[in-house]
């Protein structure tokens, strides 16, 4: 089954998280083909919009922490997991199409900084954000140290990176961390009656708000993919996290 799903019909590119069994953690298959998929978008002459989803009951449940407590992550794998995970950041805040992100229950971890990254975050009523990287003696990743800070302010972003605090999504469109929050059932429904709105707009209305948001963001945004790339492999590679992570989620 392909980690990542996807499709483009009407304008629309829609990708798809696609290992529910997982509640779509992030392993090397996951963020490989969500970089490839949004590659695929950015360069089709017929996709405007971008839609950003997963699969089943949970948006993205974070990295596959059994992966890396198996083992199966070396040093050069882990290098370009990181990497990945700053390219797919990139591709959604510094591409030249608009992008949706639909997300429903568990948005944690490396996942959390998706529906941050995209234009537009539609949140389910059952959506909780939660970072515990912290606690695992991991790192943030995609932004997320600036990101949290710029939506929610100092306080909130100390709570929620340091200390793990938890945002349904009533308290992420309070704390302007969301766009919406919509019915379960109706999720899909209003991303797509989202992307229709964008798709209505002149094409030159949406290149010029999308290239004025990237020219806002870029140098902060770099300097923060930066720091936090070197940061998650150096945590990456301490033995504290190391054997804290093979005690939890080792095969």
């Amino acid at each position: 089954m392909d980690a990542v799903l996807y499709g483009e019909a009407g304008g629309i590119a829609r990708i798809t998280l696609n290992r529910p069994d997982r509640l779509n953690a992030i392993n090397t298959a996951l963020i490989g083909g969500l970089r490839a998929a949004l590659s695929r978008a950015i360069a089709s002459p017929a996709a405007e919009v971008i839609i950003l989803q997963g699969a089943g009951r949970a948006f993205c449940a974070g990295d596959d922490l059994e992966e890396f407590g198996a083992g199966l992550v070396d040093a050069a794998g882990a290098e370009a997991f990181i990497a990945d995970l700053q390219t797919v950041t990139r591709q959604i805040m510094l591409g030249p199409k608009p992008v949706v992100c639909a997300a429903q229950g568990w948005i944690v971890g490396g996942g959390s900084a998706w529906p941050l990254n995209a234009d537009f975050a539609l949140l389910a009523e059952d959506a909780t954000l939660f970072c515990p990287e912290a606690a695992h003696g991991l790192f943030p990743t995609g932004g997320m140290t600036m990101l949290v800070e710029a939506g929610a302010g100092p306080a909130l972003a100390r709570r929620v990176l340091w200390m793990g605090e938890r945002l349904g999504a009533a308290q992420m469109l309070a704390a302007g961390l969301a766009s919406a929050v919509v019915p379960r059932d109706r999720l899909e429904a209003e991303a797509e009656a989202l992307a229709a709105r964008l798709l209505a707009l002149p094409a030159g209305s949406r290149r010029r708000l999308k290239a004025a948001r990237a020219a806002d963001v870029r140098d902060r945004l770099e300097c923060a993919l930066a720091f936090e790339a070197a940061a998650c492999l150096e945590a990456v590679f301490d033995a504290e996290t190391q054997a804290r992570v093979a005690a939890n989620w080792g095969g």
